[in-house]
């Protein structure tokens, strides 16, 4: 296939962009955040099932492999990417409105058939949405910018990610302080508005009909699962998904759990835990912002010291936090929310430079597909057994402090492995590989050992 012309980078363009997460966040806290609040602080529900239902879109995740292979070679109508990231975003936005229901039918009846019945099928038209979407998006974003300037447009379009997720934390707060059906109701259908317009706005004119995929013609009729064992079979690519996946797990355990910690172990109502999100969305956004700046001309593939420096920065108030938890140390835990998102910005810039890097020009869509299989299947992992250790330490323990301290020490230990990790992965040797002509077959074997 002809290479597409190669646009010219633009910040403001990978801005608008980028503000396809602003409608991301507003969609996401309602399902990771507010949900979870009401359904174990407000309602009584044990954490394990609900973490469970969090965590079942994510067992989805090989769909998104499929939905990037299926963007590199087959366009639908002409265009590559923005047919499979409509595809996954309206079934998101119409599986909203049972949330809603969800709480309504829970609440009289914790043991609600249909409530739980309803409740597994928003989350699973919803994860199958974001499935379908996620990778191709990350495609667009690539495709959008030259490959010198890929971790810089990627880092911008994560930036509105974290920035918008305590934007939309503050805002259902106010909307809704106090849990009750009716206020679940209004801030369901303004973030599903909400949403809507800014996903539009993002794609609108970022796809040219017949623009092509810089991509093999012989890569292009490969079948699915041959370039799966081919793209598993390099040992870069294998310890790389082992990176990202228990890199997800450990970041993402308390995503079910933080907000009950702040009700069940400080007594704080639900419109203050839900500003948990802005507290470390804050450190984010300044730490995020400054390492984009700092390391700007630093190629993508040179980024493991920051990716290093960051996992540690984001382990450590993470230790703090089990400590605030065991104390109860209430004056510790806005600072502590802070230095997470300070650590977690500078992890986040340096990992998704090296994913960019871990990215071969031929397969973007099928390896970025990989990538988020990596990060969403273990998320929901991570977030499951953040659950789970809650109850399971409870049980052992009898103690709500000793049961978070334990899930936020846990997910400290395992970014620290991470740490160790990703120093054993030739990013290096991949992107200069990834960017050079297609090995021959006979030497395909000698290549990736």
């Amino acid at each position: 296939m002809d290479q597409m012309p190669q646009r010219r980078f633009s910040v403001l363009r990978t801005m608008k962009i980028g503000s396809f997460h602003i409608g991301s966040s507003f969609v996401d806290l309602l399902t990771s955040g507010v949900l979870n609040r009401v359904l174990i602080s407000d309602l009584g529900l044990w954490a394990t099932p609900v973490a469970l239902l969090s965590a079942l879109r994510y067992l989805l995740a090989p769909l998104s492999i499929w939905a990037g292979y299926r963007s590199d070679s087959r366009p639908i109508f002409g265009y590559h990417r923005l047919p499979y990231i409509w595809a996954g975003r309206v079934p998101m936005l119409l599986s909203l409105p049972l949330l809603p229901l969800v709480t309504v039918l829970l609440a009289a009846n914790p043991r609600s058939l249909l409530g739980w019945s309803l409740a597994t099928l928003a989350f699973l038209i919803y994860g199958v949405g974001t499935l379908l979407s996620g990778s191709t998006f990350l495609a667009l974003v690539r495709d959008s910018a030259p490959p010198a300037s890929r971790g810089q447009a990627l880092s911008i379009v994560q930036t509105f990610l974290v920035v918008s997720f305590p934007l939309a934390g503050v805002f259902y707060g106010m909307l809704m302080p106090v849990y009750d059906p009716a206020s679940f109701w209004r801030i369901t259908l303004l973030g599903m508005a909400i949403a809507a317009a800014f996903f539009c706005f993002s794609l609108l004119g970022e796809e040219r009909r017949g623009q092509a995929i810089v991509a093999d013609a012989a890569d292009e009729h490969l079948p699915f699962l041959q370039l799966l064992r081919e793209m598993w079979a390099d040992r870069r690519t294998r310890r790389f998904f082992l990176f990202l996946a228990l890199g997800a797990m450990s970041a993402f355990a308390q995503d079910a759990v933080l907000e009950p910690f702040g009700g069940e172990v400080f007594g704080l109502p639900a419109g203050e835990t839900t500003r948990f999100n802005a507290y470390w969305g804050v450190g984010v956004v300044f730490s995020l912002i400054g390492t984009v700046i700092v390391t700007r001309n630093r190629p993508a593939h040179a980024q493991t010291p920051t990716t290093v420096f960051g996992l540690l920065l984001t382990a450590t108030p993470l230790a703090l936090l089990g400590i605030v938890a065991l104390t109860g140390a209430r004056p510790l835990l806005i600072p502590v929310l802070v230095l997470f998102g300070l650590g977690f910005g500078i992890y986040t810039v340096g990992a998704v430079s090296l994913l960019m890097a871990m990215t071969s020009d031929r397969r973007a869509g099928a390896y970025l597909g990989l990538w988020t299989v990596a990060q969403l299947v273990f998320r929901g992992v991570g977030i499951f057994m953040g659950g789970f250790v809650r109850d399971l330490a409870l049980a052992g323990s009898g103690s709500l402090a000793v049961a978070y301290a334990t899930v936020f020490l846990l997910e400290a230990v395992g970014l620290a492995v991470c740490a160790w990790l990703i120093v054993r992965v030739d990013v290096p040797g991949f992107a200069r590989a990834s960017t050079a002509p297609p090995a021959p077959a006979a030497t395909l074997a000698a290549a990736v050992e």
